[in-house]
């Protein structure tokens, strides 16, 4: 199960939404949140390309 998460793109970067597994440590694209924003505070944020990336690859996967 996966969620969706606003946090900055890097560091100090502009929000962006981010891919996290439930209960995972750091989102698709490896970013540590730190602290967890409001999602209103991410209304018009785009969404992160590196998680979404990862995501579409997890989600073309067969399983076995």
């Amino acid at each position: 199960m996966y969620e969706m998460c606003v946090g900055p793109e890097k560091p100090g970067g502009a929000l962006v939404w981010h891919v996290m597994a439930k209960q995972a440590a750091a989102t698709l694209c490896g970013q540590q949140l730190r602290q967890r924003v409001a999602a209103t505070d991410g209304e018009r944020a785009r969404h992160c390309p590196d998680c979404m990336a990862s995501f579409e690859k997890l989600m073309a996967t067969t399983p076995c």
